[in-house]
């Protein structure tokens, strides 16, 4: 028996979820005709539902799924907006021109423009030099075969349609992310386990310089950065697929997932490799790297909204208490920092009370006993043997592709 039908209420729909899926536009016109009966059935529910939702002047219990994370959606942003945001602003107006006394964390970037900007300026010139090559080919292409033009523009087509539909959708269509299964559930977060996958990352900090979610030009140029390689910036100019989710670790680097081609016939895709100046130095800002991230168990919490320094600790916070109360060990050796991730899905021009945002953090397997020293060798790779104020130079002298950047060398002893 599959547990559906009558007998087994817990899994019907409500009527909340039937009027969400009759309103969806996707939803097939022979289940609409079944979803309409299942609503007029219904008629003594819905109107119990309105009488008490106006005699306790709340619209809760009358909202669909969607409706609810709307509403949810819509407070997360005010207590953004109001919390994060305007004091922000509030702090950055009045603090007057950057002096040794009030130099801020924006103010930071200056001394690391004159080297940036020519480095993103000429891999994001490389890029668009490779799509206006590409759009050549096509262009000669059609002339040499005009048949396969109106195929073509029906993709285009397609393309600009899941485009307009990513404006209001939670989780953007046609993307591609890396693989995972869902373990279990509580209340408020998911445990997932994720294969291998592979990354192109760029460091949005140099090593020992703090790093915010609120540092909006050091997160543009570490997208533009890691954008310009996936169009065309490296070594075969190769265009590749965007992916979701944007990655973005304790330590500030930021992760694009490279999907693999399908062409690959070894265990390990290989990808083009970044162009990157000769005079760069390890993890300097601009810097693509190809890095391989292993097999991990986390604990995953969704949020909506903009994805600010406030919100984050607020979401880890919130994190960590539900699974201290469900007994859910985290992956770090005990008296360190607990390390962070924090996965973006959508394109910026998401309407921000749909976003899906992430935090999630690694965790020890149920009935699995590990030591300090395993933790170490687990997160840390060779990096973790040299003392802690020798982990700058140990991260140095392993090269930096051989690390996840979850791991509890990750962040610095004061975050949250």
């Amino acid at each position: 028996d599959d547990g559906v039908g009558i007998g087994y209420a817990a899994d019907l729909p409500t009527w909340q979820e039937s009027l969400d899926s009759l309103l969806d536009p996707t939803t097939p016109a022979a289940k609409r005709q079944i979803l309409l009966s299942d609503l007029l059935n219904a008629s003594d529910e819905i109107r119990e539902s309105v009488q008490d939702a106006l005699a306790n002047g709340k619209i809760d219990p009358i909202l669909t799924p969607t409706g609810k994370r709307l509403q949810d959606g819509t407070r997360a942003v005010a207590r953004q907006i109001t919390t994060d945001i305007l004091p922000g602003i509030a702090e950055v107006v009045s603090s007057g021109p950057p002096t040794p006394n009030n130099i801020d964390k924006a103010s930071r970037v200056a001394p690391d423009l004159p080297t940036l900007v020519p480095k993103l300026g000429s891999r994001i010139f490389d890029a668009i030099s490779n799509q206006a090559r590409q759009n050549l080919e096509l262009l000669q292409g059609d002339l040499a075969d005009p048949s396969r033009i109106p195929e073509r523009l029906s993709k285009q087509a397609s393309s600009v349609a899941k485009e307009a539909k990513n404006v209001f959708l939670e989780t953007p269509e046609g993307l591609e992310g890396p693989a995972y299964k869902v373990l279990s559930k509580g209340e408020g977060y998911e445990i997932r386990e994720y294969e291998a996958y592979a990354v192109a990352s760029t460091s949005m900090a140099k090593i020992g310089e703090p790093y915010s979610m609120d540092d909006v030009a050091s997160g543009g140029a570490g997208f533009n950065a890691l954008a310009a390689y996936l169009f065309g910036a490296n070594d075969e100019g190769k265009s590749m697929e965007m992916t979701t989710p944007v990655t973005t670790t304790s330590l500030g680097e930021m992760r694009f997932y490279l999907k693999p081609d399908g062409t690959v016939t070894t265990d390990k895709p290989s990808f083009p490799q970044p162009l990157n100046e000769k005079d760069e130095g390890f993890n300097e800002k601009g810097k693509v790297t190809i890095t391989e991230v292993p097999t991990s168990r986390l604990a995953v919490r969704r949020f909506t909204g903009f994805v600010t320094e406030g919100e984050v600790a607020r979401q880890k916070d919130a994190l960590l208490s539900f699974l201290a109360m469900d007994g859910v060990e985290v992956d770090v050796p005990h008296g360190r920092p607990v390390p962070h991730i924090v996965l973006q899905y959508n394109p910026p021009y998401t309407v921000p009370i749909v976003r899906r945002n992430e935090i999630a953090v690694p965790v020890r397997e149920p009935g699995v006993e590990v030591g300090a020293a395993d933790l170490e060798t687990e997160w840390g790779g060779e990096a973790s043997a040299a003392s802690e104020k020798d982990e700058p130079a140990a991260k140095a002298a392993s090269g930096g592709s051989d690390i996840d950047d979850i791991g509890p060398f990750d962040v610095e002893d004061g975050s949250p």
